[in-house]
């Protein structure tokens, strides 16, 4: 583990490069000059250092910061926190310019292009691919990278320079330039005021910035560093949320965070510089303004779809029933029709119920009462909207896709193609997995629908709660101003299935196992779930591997099929990290023939090679298709020198990543559940312990079975299992959207 109280800063010359590839490397360096901290060198005299660098040339001068680490299998060596070029010159030193473009090409590189070239860096600087394609051996694509190689190297050199005193890491100044473009605006940004970097640059969050600010000499209480806490707290209280809190919670975590000691005026001045902040009348409540006006937007559209005058025609509801009854072979309950005939008869309604209590199947005879009306579905997640298209036969679409984002054309409204303004072609929206959606996608959609449309949402209240702003499927439930149907009773079939009514159980907090029971057990007359429980934990890692391996053998094996799901990304033995690395070795090791390129996520690298299964983390609307976060696929090509790679993502299609997304691309051998919801799997291996003792809830257990469709095999921790089970995990959310409904439904009358 580094150690920060043991870091140093020193310029230091490459003597050996022991590993390089692909933007990581471990390199022994002498120290020429010591800026900061006490080095720890070897018997050597030099210092071990690794992590991410540009590519190191041996005998040049560098830079870097790094931090002590006890590697119990390498010993002592050095973590890299900042590494770049330490030449230093102005665009007249002919000698600097030479030393400079030394630390980033070879000498036979250098010896070609001044072979041939008067200035070799004014045509790197000038982009002159013309000229860099006379020197031997550089083509036009060899032009291109060095051009490149060039410009990155350089802004990088200018801004670790301007901004030393900032402390700045590799990772943040590439985030910096990636955002700002322009090495001179990121320093502006950055001695101007670091809080900014909080709101605009994706990576960079309070501590990264209060940390520069407070490096760059900004004072410990000033107005701007309070300012931006309030905003902070505020911004991640409403994307866990909570629109509004109590202003003695954000005073104690003031005096929490910025110390007791911070002066009750410069706390009064802040707030009083702050036109974002939302109040209640009696000042008891306290938020940012961008929460109540989201969600008093979303009030107005709910009630005007409401209370249109509807367009949407429908002919013999019951014959409908009668014929999906009978094409399916099974009949529906008093609730399932009760709930058609509500649908029918309200512009938005809300379907909710545990799994395998027919909401899809209400959702089909719906649709076939409603022959002769248009229709589209769309859900959060590509997964689920795929899932919905399975069920009924048309293309489902994610909510971006179908409000045609990213739209640059000049009607577009916030990059939407469809909006208020132009608004979507269609008689009947249906909205699945409605819980797993914020307040400001929700507020895009349903702007977008037509006055007289019909809004159907589905969701399923037993599942784990949705991240980001709002409580929208809770709010719409419990507001008594949305129609509402909710399905309590299980399908005869569903019944059937152990992963149906043991996953029900554990939502209403009954135990499944025994207290101290231990051992193996299959469940269910489709014999479909697999319980398998010990009492300690450290079996859950072999466990799930070795169920892995034992499905890897069946002649009906599909990779895409089969799904490890775990709580937790990095902590325990059994999290998807280690679990992914394993699997890999098992199913996609090494070999001839098959590319890779190392990334790196949550301060831990990775190797993606050809033909692994991964997932993709982070929304990306410039790849075609775009592609979101919990995109599921294989990888098919990699080019290692450019750091790109093509991955067949499920439901999409081949997609090219280019390298700067790279690192949101990981192994989804193993993924968490909060990453499947949405998402459904022949088969599930669902792993729990007390590793992740703070996320067990029985709203964790009911996800991760209900992912699987046809087999899932439950790893567990008997003591983990049980509590789960017995604990609720649906914390409190503090909205405006149900009291801006009611205020929107019955306005005062003003005399």
């Amino acid at each position: 583990m580094s150690d920060k109280s043991e870091r140093i800063k020193v310029v230091c010359s490459v003597e050996d490069i022991r590993f390089f590839k692909n933007g990581f490397g471990i390199i022994a360096v002498s120290i020429n000059e010591i800026k900061e901290g006490k080095p720890k060198r070897n018997k050597f005299n030099q210092i071990i250092a690794k992590g991410e660098m540009p590519c190191p040339i041996a005998g040049n001068m560098y830079c870097m910061v790094a931090d002590y680490v006890n590697d119990p299998k390498w010993g002592g060596q050095y973590n890299i926190t900042s590494f770049y070029s330490a030449v230093n010159f102005d665009e007249t030193d002919v000698a600097g310019k030479k030393r400079f473009l030394a630390s980033l090409f070879t000498p036979l590189q250098i010896e070609n292009m001044y072979a041939v070239l008067d200035d070799p860096y004014k045509a790197l600087r000038d982009s002159d691919a013309a000229a860099l394609v006379r020197v031997k051996g550089c083509g036009m694509d060899t032009a291109a990278r060095w051009i490149n190689r060039f410009n990155c190297n350089l802004h990088i050199a200018k801004i670790f320079t301007e901004l030393e005193s900032y402390n700045l890491t590799n990772g943040m100044i590439q985030r910096l330039l990636g955002r700002y473009k322009s090495p001179d605006l990121v320093i502006e940004k950055v001695r101007n005021n670091p809080y900014v970097l909080c709101d605009e640059v994706d990576g960079i969050g309070w501590k990264t910035a209060d940390k520069m600010a407070l490096d760059g000499g900004m004072g410990e209480y000033c107005t701007e560093r309070v300012s931006a806490f309030i905003r902070k707290y505020l911004n991640d209280s409403g994307q866990n949320g909570c629109s509004w809190i109590a202003p003695d919670e954000l005073m104690g975590a003031i005096l929490e965070n910025l110390g007791e000691e911070i002066p009750d005026e410069r706390v009064t001045e802040a707030i009083q510089s702050m036109d974002s902040l939302w109040w209640d009348e009696d000042k008891t409540k306290i938020g940012l303004k961008k929460y109540f006006n989201v969600e008093q937007r979303i009030a107005g559209e709910l009630i005007r779809l409401r209370d249109a005058k509807s367009n949407v025609s429908y002919g013999d509801w019951k014959s409908a029933i009668g014929h999906v009854e009978h094409v399916n072979g099974w009949s529906f309950t008093e609730e399932q029709k009760t709930g058609v005939k509500t649908a029918l008869d309200n512009n938005v309604i809300v379907i909710h119920g545990f799994a395998g209590s027919g909401k899809t199947s209400l959702v089909e005879a719906l649709l076939e009462a409603l022959k002769g009306n248009s229709f589209v579905q769309c859900a959060l997640s590509g997964r689920a909207s795929s899932r919905m298209g399975e069920i009924t036969g048309e293309e489902g679409y994610t909510i971006h896709r179908l409000l045609g984002y990213p739209c640059k054309d000049e009607g577009a409204k916030d990059r939407f193609r469809y909006h208020d303004e132009n608004q979507l072609n269609a008689d009947i929206i249906i909205l699945d997995e409605i819980s797993m959606v914020d307040a400001y996608l929700f507020y895009f959609l349903i702007r977008s629908v037509r006055s007289g449309s019909k809004l159907i949402c589905l969701g399923d209240m037993g599942q784990l709660e949705p991240i980001g702003c709002g409580n929208i499927a809770y709010d719409m439930i419990h507001s008594g101003e949305v129609p509402v149907v909710y399905l309590s009773k299980i399908h005869r079939q569903a019944a059937a299935s152990a992963v149906i009514t043991d996953s029900i159980s554990i939502r209403n907090g009954t135990q499944i196992v025994g207290k101290d029971w231990v051992g193996q057990e299959t469940r269910g007359q489709l014999q479909d779930l697999t319980l398998d429980c010990y009492s300690d934990k450290s079996n859950t890692f072999y466990k799930v591997v070795q169920k892995f391996s034992e499905a890897m053998e069946k002649e009906s094996f599909n990779i895409l099929g089969n799904q490890v799901l775990v709580p937790v990304k990095n902590n325990g033995d059994a999290c998807t990290y280690n679990i992914n690395n394993t699997i890999q070795e098992m199913y996609n090791p090494e070999g001839e023939g098959k590319n890779e390129v190392v990334v790196f996520a949550n301060g831990r690298a990775s190797v993606l090679r050809h033909g692994d299964k991964v997932i993709n983390t982070r929304n990306n609307y410039k790849t075609q298709p775009p592609i979101f976060n919990g995109n599921i696929g294989i990888i098919t090509e990699i080019d290692p020198d450019e750091r790109t790679m093509v991955v067949a993502f499920k439901g999409i299609g081949d997609v090219s990543i280019e390298k700067d997304h790279l690192n949101y691309i990981e192994l989804a051998y193993s993924i968490t559940c909060h990453k499947a919801q949405g998402d459904q799997f022949d088969h599930v291996i669902f792993g729990i312990d007390f590793s992740s003792y703070s996320l067990l809830s029985r709203e964790l257990l009911y996800t991760g079975l209900t992912r699987a469709k046809r087999e899932c095999n439950l790893i567990a921790q008997t003591g983990a299992l049980r509590m789960a089970t017995s604990r609720e995990g649906v914390s409190k959310k503090q909205t405006h959207l149900r009291q801006c409904l009611f205020e929107t439904a019955h306005p005062k009358v003003v005399f």
